[in-house]
C-alpha cells in the first residue's frame, strides 16, 4: 500500500488489551484517513472484556487473511497427539502450563474449549504473553508445556522440526508445506462439538474509522486492492501458512459480527469476559442472523459501505 501511495506508511506496534489500545488511538485521531488500525478481527470482544467501548461497528474492515488456531508442543515432547497431551494433564492436574498471545485471545479460548470438552477445566495453568512468538519462545525454552496460538505464529518452528502441531481449529486437516509430519490434524476428529466455535479463528486486515470521508476511503480501498494482488504478498502468506480470504462491504461486516458472536459467548462461558454479551445485544452463534443487533442496524444507516467498494 505504501508503494501504491508512493509514500512511507509508519507502522507503530501499540501493545495492550488485545489491540484495543491501538484501536482507541485510531478512533481518537482526526478522521482524515491518515491513521488506520491493523490486526486481528477481535473488535467485538473489547466491550465484554472491559477493554474499550468501541467495537467492529466503528470501523470499515478490509479483511485479507484468515488462519486457524493451533496447539503446539516441542518436537521432542512425549505427547505425539492431542489425546496424549490431555491424558498427561489429567494425570498431573495443575502441573501443566500453557502459553497464549494473551488473556481472551483466540489461543486462550481454543485451549480452554479443548480442556472443557476433555473434562479438564482448570487442570492446566494459563500464562498470557504479549504475542504468539513470545509464547513460542517460552515453549522452546521449556517454561511451558504447550502453546495455543494462531497457526502462522509458530509454523516456521514446525517446519524446522522444532515443534509439533497437535490440533488446529478447522473443519479439516491442513497440509503444511515442509512440515515433517505433513498434516496439522483438525481438532474435530477428537471433539466434533467444537465446530460451532470455528469463528473464533482470526481474520486479519486493516480497519478504517467509519467517520473517514467516502472519497478518502475509496482511495485506501484502491491501495488495498493493489497490495493484495502483488505476488510477493501472496508468497509471504504461503510461507507462513496463512490463507488469503478477502472480505469487504457488508460481507466484511457479517464476518466481524460472527467473530463477535462466537468469541464473546465463548469468553463468557469460560468465565473470562467481564460483561455478559447479552448486555450488548450480541446473539449466541446458533442464533446469529443479520443484522445481529441494533448497533449494526444503526451503523448501516449512518455509515453504509460505499457501493463502489467490492472485489
Amino acid at each position: 500500500m505504501s508503494e501504491y501511495f508512493k509514500q512511507p506508511i509508519n507502522v507503530i506496534n501499540t501493545v495492550g488489551a488485545s489491540g484495543a489500545v491501538g484501536a482507541v488511538e485510531t478512533i481518537k485521531a482526526p478522521a482524515d484517513g491518515y491513521t488506520w488500525f491493523g490486526g486481528a478481527s477481535v473488535h467485538g470482544t473489547w466491550p465484554v472484556l472491559g477493554y474499550a467501548n468501541i467495537s467492529w461497528t466503528d470501523f470499515y474492515a478490509f479483511l485479507a487473511i484468515s488462519e486457524p488456531t493451533a496447539i503446539y508442543v516441542n518436537w521432542d515432547a512425549p505427547w505425539k497427539d492431542l489425546i496424549d497431551l490431555l491424558n498427561a494433564i489429567k494425570a498431573n492436574p495443575g502441573k501443566f502450563r500453557y502459553g497464549t498471545p494473551g488473556a481472551g485471545s483466540n489461543g486462550h479460548i481454543f485451549a480452554e474449549l479443548v480442556l472443557k470438552e476433555a473434562g479438564l477445566t482448570g487442570a492446566a495453568i494459563h500464562i498470557p504473553y504479549t504475542g504468539g512468538r513470545e509464547a513460542g519462545a517460552k515453549l522452546l525454552a521449556g517454561e511451558i508445556e504447550f502453546a495455543s496460538t494462531t497457526l502462522g505464529d509458530l509454523s516456521d518452528y514446525a517446519i524446522a522440526g522444532k515443534m509439533r502441531v497437535l490440533a488446529i481449529l478447522s473443519r479439516k486437516d491442513l497440509e503444511i508445506k515442509g512440515y515433517p509430519l505433513g498434516i496439522a490434524p483438525s481438532v474435530l476428529k477428537y471433539f466434533p462439538n467444537l465446530e460451532a466455535w470455528i469463528p473464533i479463528n482470526p481474520s486479519f486486515g486493516i480497519y478504517i474509522p467509519r467517520t473517514v470521508p467516502k472519497e478518502i476511503l475509496l482511495r485506501i480501498f484502491e491501495a488495498f486492492k493493489y497490495a493484495i494482488n502483488q505476488e510477493r504478498f501472496r508468497k509471504s502468506l504461503e510461507e507462513r501458512n496463512m490463507m488469503l480470504e478477502l472480505h469487504v462491504g457488508i460481507d466484511s461486516d457479517q464476518v466481524m459480527s460472527k467473530v463477535e458472536s462466537a468469541r464473546c459467548w465463548a469468553l463468557w462461558e469460560l468465565k473470562i469476559a467481564k460483561r455478559n454479551p447479552a448486555d450488548f445485544g450480541i446473539p449466541r452463534p446458533e442464533e446469529w442472523k443479520w443484522p445481529p443487533h441494533s448497533r449494526a442496524e444503526k451503523t448501516q444507516l449512518l455509515y453504509p459501505w460505499p457501493t463502489e467498494i467490492k472485489l
